[in-house]
This record gives C-alpha cells, sequence and structure tokens, in this order.
C-alpha cells in the first residue's frame, strides 16, 4: 500500500470514528479548528501528558489499560460511545471488555521494552481480536434481542444502531424491529458491531501509541500527530530535523495520486469554512446530499460524467456522506446542508474518494 493510500485510510477512520462517537458538545467545542483534528487531539493530548518517558508502555498500560479504557472514552468526550457499548452487550452479547482486554493482552507483549509498532501490527490484532469474538448469535439471543427491541426504549436504541452504517458497508434497513426476528440478519449485525467496536479500540489504540512515541517513524499516525516522521522528512537517520519557524495549523487533507482524472482549468480551488460557515443550498437529506457530493466531484474532475454509481460506491465516499449526514441530523429535512469544519474545499472533499473512483473505471 503506497504512502498516499494510507493517509487517506486513515483519514477515513478518523471521520467514521467522529461519527460514531462525536457528540453536540465535541461539535460546539470544535467549530473553530475541525472535529478531526479536534477528536484527535483530546486522545493525543490525554495520553500525551501522562507518558513517563522512562517507561512509555508500562504508562500508556495505565492510562489505556482494559481497567481504565472505558473511564479515558469519558475523559476523551467520546459521548455516544457508551451508547454503542451499550447496544453491543446488551443486544448482541458481545464480551466488550473481552475483545478490548485480548487486543492489549497481544498488544502488550509488542511493546514491552519500549519496543515502537506500526499500524499495520495493529491492525493484524485488532482484525484477530474481532474475528474470534463473531461467534454466531443464539436463538434465545436472537429472541431477547427482539424482546429488547421493542420495549419503550426502542426509539433510543433504533438511534444508537444508526450508527451502525458507519461501517463504510452500504446496506438499507429502515426497521431493525422488522429485522431483529430473523436470526442470519441478527449475526450480521452482531459482526457489523463487532468491527465497529474493534475500528474505534484500534483507532484508540494507535493515537496512543504515537502519542506516546512507541509508533515507528514510518508510520502515518506520526503525520497526522504532527510528530516527528519519516513520511514529512522531519525524522532523517533516525533524528528528529529541526523544522524551522512553526507553521500555522493545516487540516488534514488527503493526497491523491491517480492521473486519469485531470483537474477542470475552469475549477478554483475554496477556502471555505475559513472567515464564515460553510453553507449548501441543498435539500438536507441522504439522497440529495449524496448527489450534492458527486457534483461536487464532477465540478472538480474532467471525466466523471457517466460514472455516478462508481463514485457513490467507494468508501471514501461513503463515510463523508456519513459524516455530512450526521452533522446535519438536527436540520434533516431542511433547505440548507452545512458541510462541516475539516472541509475547506470541494477538491479535498472529491481527493477522498479519487482514487478509488479512478481504480474502478474503465
Amino acid at each position: 500500500m503506497t504512502i498516499s493510500n494510507r493517509e487517506i485510510s486513515f483519514y477515513v477512520d478518523t471521520l467514521i470514528v467522529e461519527a460514531i462517537v462525536g457528540d453536540e458538545q465535541l461539535y460546539k467545542q470544535a467549530a473553530a479548528g475541525g472535529l478531526v483534528s479536534s477528536l484527535i487531539d483530546k486522545v493525543k493530548w490525554y495520553v500525551g501528558n501522562q507518558i513517563d518517558p522512562n517507561d512509555k508502555a508500562g504508562s500508556l498500560m495505565n492510562i489505556l489499560g482494559p481497567g481504565v479504557i472505558f473511564n479515558a472514552f469519558r475523559a476523551f468526550g467520546f459521548g455516544w460511545m457508551g451508547a454503542l457499548i451499550g447496544l453491543a452487550m446488551r443486544v448482541f452479547h458481545i464480551d466488550v471488555a473481552g475483545m478490548f482486554r485480548s487486543m492489549w493482552d497481544k498488544l502488550g507483549s509488542l511493546i514491552s521494552g519500549d519496543r515502537q509498532v506500526s499500524s499495520e501490527q495493529v491492525d493484524s490484532i485488532v482484525q484477530g481480536v474481532a474475528q474470534e469474538h463473531m461467534s454466531p448469535i443464539t436463538e434465545e439471543e436472537a429472541t431477547a434481542a427482539q424482546q429488547l427491541l421493542t420495549k419503550s426504549n426502542f426509539d433510543d436504541l433504533m438511534r444508537d444502531a444508526r450508527l451502525i452504517k458507519l461501517t463504510m458497508i452500504s446496506y438499507a434497513s429502515d426497521s431493525l424491529r422488522k429485522e431483529a426476528g430473523f436470526f442470519d440478519t441478527m449475526n450480521h449485525k452482531k459482526k457489523k458491531t463487532t468491527n465497529i467496536l474493534a475500528k474505534v479500540f484500534g483507532w484508540v489504540l494507535k493515537i496512543g501509541l504515537a502519542s506516546a512515541g512507541l509508533m515507528v517513524a514510518g508510520d502515518v499516525v506520526n503525520k497526522f500527530l504532527d510528530r516527528p516522521n519519516a513520511l514529512d522528512g522531519s525524522v532523517q537517520e533516525g533524528k528528529p530535523v529541526d523544522p524551522g519557524p512553526a507553521k500555522p495549523a493545516a487540516p488534514v487533507m488527503p493526497y491523491t495520486s491517480q492521473t486519469k482524472f485531470k483537474v477542470k482549468p475552469s475549477y478554483h480551488i475554496e477556502g471555505n469554512n475559513t472567515a464564515s460557515a460553510w453553507i449548501e443550498r441543498s435539500s438536507n437529506s441522504h439522497g440529495s446530499i449524496s448527489n450534492m457530493l458527486t457534483n461536487f466531484a464532477k465540478s472538480v474532475y474532467d471525466g466523471l460524467d457517466g460514472k455516478e454509481s462508481i463514485i457513490q460506491g467507494t468508501p471514501g465516499f461513503q463515510a463523508i456522506l456519513d459524516r455530512i449526514v450526521f452533522f446535519n441530523r438536527n436540520a434533516a429535512g431542511g433547505s440548507v446542508v452545512f458541510i462541516p469544519p475539516e472541509f475547506k474545499s470541494k477538491k479535498q472533499i472529491t481527493d477522498a474518494f479519487i482514487d478509488d473512483v479512478a481504480e474502478k473505471a474503465v
């Protein structure tokens, strides 16, 4: 995988995690600086201020270990995390604590003695543990889940369950209650919920490891945290390079390497969400926002006419779409769409998925 693809992959993962665990308070706090950077900074600050440089692995265990991780989620301001964990445990009987403990057991042996790891190693551990906890749901559990979902708390659980769609896998479900009695569907939802939990856990572990200085220099997470790294030249021959005068913070932007589609000569990059909020005149609905993003892409790059289904089928597009829909959830049905503050231009948005479009387009 190329460096650019790794950057885009981590950027998309961050969008998904933010959409899953974010809440209104986070939006208010991050209005000026961007939600993505705010979410990363919360974990970075929490971990970075408690790391013992003489025992990085041990102090990280004390901060994000199995016994304290759920307190850490509250400290991060991950408002929706409790709802997601509750859904996983109460409905699907997922051993959430056991999942995280297993991840730490495997990760701890890799970082003992303050050894450094890579994102790929973390991903391998997380995916392996997720598979271990995907045992099929029993008929008794399916029945219990159906009963739980038909009680008075159904609306709250439905709101929580909608977050499961943020796995970037496009699937439609108009009612969890209608599907709850179907055994195969319950197993499918259990797998998706397990994957979501694993994605959140893995993302937090990566940020924590990088904040503690336990990520290898060539790992993309270091770059997102503005730590010395081998990707932008801030580390050479294993030693940090003097960065020179401080530069103003820039939003996280994916890099595109495709050459199939050229930027239109008539397109000029915008500087939205700087002096004022970026607002688009469009119906505030899932379908309309999807069409709006597709038109963004077509206004930036030549050659995308007729490729609407390819554009909308890419994981990056789905993640951006879900991010914007979730950001506008309190104004659904209105006549305007607010673009989240971490996005500054149509090209920045499009570049999160244009490489995938170029790969799939004939």
